[in-house]
């Protein structure tokens, strides 16, 4: 079993000596989605990638509202699995930043297609209410590391394996999400101060403050995903190699 507390003494450990690399990660990633909030009035990648909502075009420049949606879908999506990669991978010591961009050469189509589609479920199971739309984001919370591991795999299987990672444990994921609201509530009172003042230095200083949290926040929610993949595996309902973590056995001739 896990605990809150392991997941983040392990997460730290994973950091330490290599926080400014996962920092820049994560704010590349903020910025990317930042400026095309600031001009075109897309939504916050990082509440957007975390939270798993729809975007929410603000309509302020009329028909860029649309390609705000076409950027979250094509662009922001992707980055989320790439982003997920390079925290996967940072446990193990075996990444650059570069893995936050590797979504758009490995498996690109496929993980847009399933990314969309996810989102798109838990968009509509909102629809219903919010505690069936939550429900479901916290199911699918796994998707993009799935993906991230086996950029090939169908979205129906990652989202039927990610429904087998979270069974039993909605309500302990949920827990851990929550665990970092006093760390994005700080995050935002610098921020929130600016905004009052210089609206783009706000904006600037949210995404610098955001970025800082996001990388324990990752760093955190990847110790989870292995943790579960590892049980997963062990439990043999899912093979190492659907993971893309050994090569596929060959046919039987």
């Amino acid at each position: 079993m896990w605990s809150r507390a392991i997941l983040k003494q392990n997460a730290r450990t994973a950091l330490s000596g290599k926080f400014a690399t996962a920092f820049a990660a994560c704010l590349i990633v903020d910025f990317i989605s930042s400026l095309f909030q600031f001009f075109g009035g897309g939504a916050d990648l990082q509440e957007a990638a975390a939270s798993g909502r729809a975007l929410e075009p603000s309509g302020k420049w009329g028909g860029l509202g649309f390609l705000s949606m076409l950027f979250y879908v094509f662009v922001v999506l992707v980055l989320a699995v790439g982003l997920a990669r390079f925290f996967v991978q940072n446990r193990f010591g075996t990444t650059d930043i570069g893995t936050v961009f590797s979504g758009f050469r490995l498996g690109y189509g496929n993980c847009v297609a399933a990314m969309f589609v996810t989102n798109l479920f838990i968009g509509l199971w909102s629809l219903l209410l919010l505690v069936p739309g939550v429900v479901k984001w916290l199911e699918y919370r796994m998707v993009k590391y799935i993906l991230s591991d086996n950029p090939s795999m169908p979205g129906a299987r990652a989202r039927q394996i990610s429904g087998m990672m979270t069974r039993g444990e909605k309500g302990n994921v949920l827990l851990l999400v929550l665990s970092f609201f006093g760390w994005y509530l700080l995050a935002a009172i610098p921020a929130a101060v600016f905004s009052r003042f210089l609206r783009p230095v706000g904006m600037m200083l949210s995404v610098v403050t955001v970025s800082l949290v996001g990388a324990y926040y990752n760093a955190t929610f990847a110790e989870l995903y292995i943790y579960m993949r590892t049980r997963l595996i062990a439990s043999g309902a899912v093979s190492p190699a659907e993971f893309g973590l050994v090569p596929p056995a060959p046919p039987a001739t």
